[in-house]
């Protein structure tokens, strides 16, 4: 019983939606901010496992991989910069990223369709 509630879950799950304008932006203000540090991403990934106890994969969200609420705060932490200002940089980075009532739900649209497809 507890097998088929796995296996169940499993199959329902539905593909994460995806915002390239959102993610690319994220990626490219991450390694904007390390490059400021004038260090590497793996000497960065190395000194936040030796403070922290993990590793950050920093690596893996400078390309345009999908990074949740906990891992950017933790990047964030890690880069000494609030969650908030880390944003005002990714809307500079793209500016269709801050709202705008006349362009309001494009770019979710523009993501679902692209999941659908």
């Amino acid at each position: 019983m507890l097998r088929c509630f796995f296996i169940a879950h499993f199959v329902y799950m539905k593909k994460q939606i995806k915002i390239e304008e959102l993610t690319n932006s994220i990626s490219t203000v991450i390694k904007k901010l390390y490059k400021d540090r004038h260090k590497a991403i793996l000497s960065e990934n190395n000194d936040y496992f030796a403070e922290i106890g993990k590793n950050l994969g920093l690596e893996r969200y400078t390309s345009n991989h999908n990074v949740t609420c906990s891992k950017l705060f933790a990047i964030c932490d890690f880069l000494e910069i609030s969650l908030s200002d880390f944003f005002k940089l990714v809307e500079e980075e793209d500016k269709n990223l801050k709202f705008n009532k006349e362009t309001k739900g494009q770019l979710v649209r523009k993501a679902y369709k692209k999941l659908s497809t």
